[in-house]
C-alpha cells in the first residue's frame, strides 16, 4: 500500500519559492525575472517583496497584476517508452495591491494574490501512473503590512502573511477529497535610498501547512472502494531577499537581486495514518535565486525592461527526487515594456522558465522529467 499513497504531497512547493516558483504573480517590476523587486516603487506589489518600499510610493497606489502560465512537464522513461507522458498546465492569475499613507511616516499596505498553484495531468498509462495521474494545487495570501519613514532615505517595515492552500490528487488506484488549511507568518524589510542608487532587504517566515486528507482507494486495488485519512504537512521555506538598483544615467538602470530559499528545511514529507508512518524522505538543499535586469527608458513615453535569473538545484540525487516535484536547477529570461495610459502605468511582459532536466530513479520509475514555463502577464498602477 505504501507506493500509492506518497503522491498526496504533488506540487507542495508549487506554492513558494524554487521548485516551481510562482513569484511572477506578486513582481513588481514585470520584464526584469524579479531583479531589483526589493527596491522598485513605481508598482504598489512591490511591497509584496519588500514592505519598506512603501515609504518611497507618495499619498496611495494601486496595482492589479494579471497572468497566465503554461507549464509543460516531459517524462522519457528508460527502459519502456510505452512509460512516456507529458503533463500540461494553464493557469491565470492575479493579485491586487494597494498603498495608503496614514500619516507623514506612516504606510499602510493592503495585498492580496494567487501566489501558486497548479493543474496537472499526465494520465493512467504512463510509468509513474500509481504515483501520480493528475492534481490540483492552490494558495492564496493577504499579506497586511505597515511601513515607518525613519527619514527621507531610509525605512522599515513589518507586515502578516495569511495563507489559504487546497490540494487534491489522483492516481491509478486513488483519489482524495479536496484538503484545505490556513497557514499563518510574517514579514519583515528594509529600504535606503538615495537618489542615483537603492538598496533593500527583505525576509519572508516560513509557512507550513497541515492537512487533514480523506482518500478512497478505488476498486482497481479493493474489490469494494475504501476510506482512509491521512495527515500531512507543506513547508513553504522562508526567504530572504536582498535586492539594489544603480541608475547609470538618466534613461539606463541596472537592477540585481539575491535570495536565499531556506529549503534545507524540507528533510522529508510526513504522511500518516492510523496504521503505519509513509513519509517520504526528500533531504532539499538550500537554493540560491540570483537575477540581473535592466530598465531602458526610450522615450517620455515608453521603457524597456529585460532580466535573467538562476536559482541552484535543490536536490541532485535521483534516487531522492519524487514525480510530485522533480527539482533542479531553473534559468528565467524575461523581457518587457512600461507605458502611460492617461494617469495609469501599463505593464506587459514575457517570461521563460527552463527547468531544466532532471533524472529520477525511484519507486520503479526510471527516467528524466523535463520542464519549461511560459508566462505572459500585464499590470496595471494607477
Amino acid at each position: 500500500m505504501k507506493k500509492y499513497i506518497f503522491p498526496l504531497l504533488l506540487i507542495s512547493p508549487l506554492t513558494s519559492a524554487s521548485g516551481l516558483l510562482l513569484q511572477e504573480a506578486t513582481m513588481a517590476n514585470a520584464g526584469t525575472a524579479g531583479a531589483g523587486d526589493g527596491v522598485y516603487t513605481k508598482s504598489a506589489a512591490a511591497n509584496w517583496t519588500n514592505p519598506a518600499t512603501m515609504s518611497q510610493m507618495g499619498e496611495q497606489k494601486t496595482t492589479v497584476n494579471a497572468m497566465a502560465l503554461g507549464l509543460e512537464m516531459e517524462y522519457a522513461d528508460n527502459n519502456d517508452p510505452a512509460g512516456n507522458s507529458t503533463a500540461k498546465t494553464f493557469m491565470p492569475t492575479i493579485g491586487v495591491f494597494h498603498v495608503q499613507q496614514l500619516t507623514k511616516d506612516i504606510h499602510l499596505g493592503l495585498n492580496f494574490g494567487i501566489v501558486g498553484g497548479s493543474s496537472v495531468e499526465y494520465g493512467n498509462d504512463w510509468a509513474g501512473a500509481a504515483l501520480l495521474d493528475s492534481a490540483l494545487m492552490s494558495a492564496l495570501q493577504i499579506n497586511p503590512a505597515l511601513s515607518y519613514k525613519i527619514n527621507d532615505k531610509l525605512s522599515i517595515a513589518a507586515g502578516a502573511q495569511i495563507n489559504y492552500g487546497l490540494i487534491k490528487v489522483s492516481t491509478s488506484v486513488l483519489e482524495t477529497d479536496i484538503a484545505t488549511d490556513w497557514a499563518y507568518g510574517f514579514n519583515v524589510g528594509t529600504l535606503y535610498q538615495e537618489k542615483q542608487w537603492s538598496l533593500g532587504m527583505s525576509y519572508r517566515s516560513k509557512l507550513d501547512h497541515k492537512f487533514d486528507v480523506d482518500v478512497e482507494t478505488l476498486s482497481l486495488i479493493k474489490p469494494n472502494p475504501s476510506q482512509l485519512n491521512l495527515t500531512t504537512s507543506i513547508l513553504v521555506p522562508a526567504i530572504t531577499d536582498i535586492s539594489a538598483r544603480f541608475a547609470i544615467n538618466e534613461r539606463l538602470s541596472l537592477l540585481g537581486s539575491v535570495q536565499f530559499h531556506q529549503w534545507s528545511e524540507f528533510e522529508g514529507t510526513p504522511i500518516n495514518n492510523e496504521i503505519k508512518d509513509l513519509s517520504i524522505e526528500r533531504d532539499w538543499d538550500d537554493v540560491w535565486h540570483y537575477a540581473i535586469g535592466t530598465e531602458y527608458a526610450l522615450n517620455n513615453g515608453w521603457t524597456l525592461k529585460a532580466g535573467f535569473s538562476y536559482e541552484t538545484s535543490p536536490q541532485d540525487d535521483p534516487t531522492k527526487q519524487w514525480v510530485d516535484l522533480p527539482a533542479g536547477e531553473q534559468y528565467r529570461y524575461a523581457l518587457g515594456a512600461s507605458t502611460l495610459w492617461g494617469n495609469r502605468t501599463v505593464d506587459v511582459f514575457y517570461e521563460y522558465a527552463d527547468l531544466g532536466s532532471v533524472d529520477m530513479t525511484r519507486a520503479g520509475v526510471q527516467g528524466q522529467f523535463i520542464g519549461h514555463i511560459h508566462f505572459v502577464g500585464a499590470n496595471m498602477t494607477f
